[in-house]
Order: structure tokens, then C-alpha cells, then sequence
């Protein structure tokens, strides 16, 4: 994702009275943290980019060009933090991937380690790997010796993808309680800031060898990784539910690794939710 910032902003702040924060958005009240805020000096942050996917940024054809600004979202990150712990939050901010996917969606891995296993088992030359995964054992070869997270039959459309240090990194993202998609892998231990490739570059391997991708941090011990989608959507106001706000979390979990890969991802077929 390459983000843009726009404008930036930070207000010291007294609170006299206790009570729940809220944003006037056009007129209407929209509580952003039920839990109530307490007396005392608080630091309030506003930062204001435009997030722009991968995607948009290589070669594009011409005809599609006008099209782009569609894609692109402006960010708004309002954080409250007290005035004791200043600069906590820039530590804790998670920054995501944002991209665009379809069918062939996306998959997690660190690239050197996926392709030395490959080679020993289909050899060194160029592959389709797509064809291979649906003709071949190779995907659960490498689902079971945790090189591969594999995301596959996605709805095209554009996604954030979060990875988590942890269960209690999901306050520093947007999500839902429930989300409605979910898959479960292994992935080894030691593979902590894996890269995070379209299943495009499946059809040319190991082409992407050679290219720099966006990585995402995955800390915490163990080697169960669970892949979580939120369908949330853009809120109008006076409106209600705008487009849809997909938000993929990637976070490492204590127990037995269980693999159940999430191969078919139809955001359409589920009801969006604000997620306030």
C-alpha cells in the first residue's frame, strides 16, 4: 500500500468530566469507545491519509487509469491516549497491506523458504503453480510443513490485510466480534515477517523471487495461524451502509495447528456490518 499523508494534527486536552467519547459526524453521534473515559490529561491525534493499493502503483493501462480513484480510500486515525503515555500509540499503530485480489486472492509466505521446498519436490524450472496446487499434493505438502497460507477464490474487490503480534493487537485494527470468514493453518515458528504476494504471481513461478513485496509481522509463539475476514462497510451519513471495507487479520494462536484453508471468500453472499 503506498499512504499518502495528508494532514496531521495533535490537541492536548483536559477532561473535567468522565464519559463515553463521541464523534459528530454530519450532525449524527457516533460513539467510538463505549467504555467510559476517565478525568484527567489526555493527548488527542488526527492524522488524515490517502491509502492508494499496490496494484495502482506499476504499469496500468491507459483506459483504466480514470478508474483508480476509486480504489483509493481516505484514512482518518483518531487516537485518544493519555498525556503519561505519549507516543505509545505510533509504537502500537499496525500497518496494513491494501490490495486488490480475485480469484486466485492472495497467499502468505516466506518466499526463499516456500521455493527451496518446492524445488526439491517439483524441481528448480518455471511452474504454474496454480495448475500444480489443483493437480499435484504439493499444497497440502506445504500447508503441513508450515510454509504456505493460501487465500483462494476471493470476491475482486480491495482489502486490508493486518497482521497481529498477538490476540490483543486486534484493538489496533477495525474488526468485528463475529467476523463472518475464517481459515485456520500451520505456519513454522521461526517465519515471523512473512511476505504477502497476489495469487497472480502463482501462474509465473518463482518470478516473484526476484520482487520486493509488502511483509506483515506475525509475532507470538507456536505455529497455529488463524486467517480472519471482517465484511465492514464505508458508513454514509444521513445514508447508512455505503461499499464494502473488507478487513483480513492474520494473527498466530496458542493450540495444535489445524489446517483448514479458506478457498472461497464471496464477501457478496454476507450482510455488512458498520462495525460501530
Amino acid at each position: 500500500m503506498h499512504s499518502r499523508k495528508i494532514s496531521e494534527k495533535k490537541i492536548h486536552v483536559e477532561v473535567l468530566v468522565g464519559g463515553v467519547v463521541v464523534l459528530d459526524l454530519a450532525g449524527e453521534k457516533i460513539t467510538l469507545d463505549a467504555q467510559l473515559l476517565a478525568v484527567g490529561s489526555y493527548v488527542l491525534n488526527v492524522s488524515i491519509c490517502l491509502d492508494v493499493p499496490l496494484k495502482t502503483l506499476g504499469d496500468v493501462p491507459a483506459h483504466i487509469k480514470p478508474l483508480l480513484q476509486y480504489s483509493e480510500i481516505v484514512n482518518v486515525m483518531i487516537r485518544l491516549e493519555s498525556a503519561r503515555s505519549k507516543g505509545l500509540y505510533e509504537t502500537e499503530t499496525r500497518y496494513p497491506v491494501y490490495d486488490g485480489y480475485g480469484q486466485l486472492g492472495f497467499f502468505i509466505a516466506d518466499l526463499e523458504k516456500m521455493n527451496d521446498y518446492i524445488s526439491s519436490r517439483l524441481g528448480s524450472g518455471k511452474l504454474n503453480l496454480k495448475d500444480a496446487f489443483c493437480e499435484t499434493e504439493i499444497t497440502s505438502e506445504l500447508f503441513d510443513e508450515g510454509l504456505l497460507i493460501l487465500v483462494w477464490g476471493m470476491t475482486p474487490w480491495q482489502y486490508y490485510i493486518y497482521g497481529l503480534n498477538g490476540e490483543g493487537d486486534a484493538g489496533l485494527v477495525p474488526h468485528l466480534d463475529n467476523p463472518q470468514f475464517g481459515g485456520k493453518y500451520k505456519l513454522r515458528a521461526d517465519i515471523t515477517n512473512p511476505s504477502v504476494v497476489s495469487g497472480d504471481f502463482l501462474l509465473n513461478w518463482p518470478d516473484c523471487l526476484s520482487m520486493d513485496f509488502p511483509k506483515i509481522s506475525l509475532g507470538g509463539t507456536g505455529e497455529s495461524v488463524t486467517v480472519e475476514v471482517h465484511v465492514m462497510s464505508f458508513y454514509i451519513p444521513g445514508v447508512g451502509v455505503g461499499p464494502s471495507l473488507p478487513i483480513i487479520t492474520v494473527c498466530r494462536k496458542e493450540g495444535d495447528a489445524i489446517v483448514e484453508p479458506l478457498l472461497m471468500l464471496d464477501i457478496e453472499s454476507v450482510d455488512h456490518e458498520l462495525g460501530f
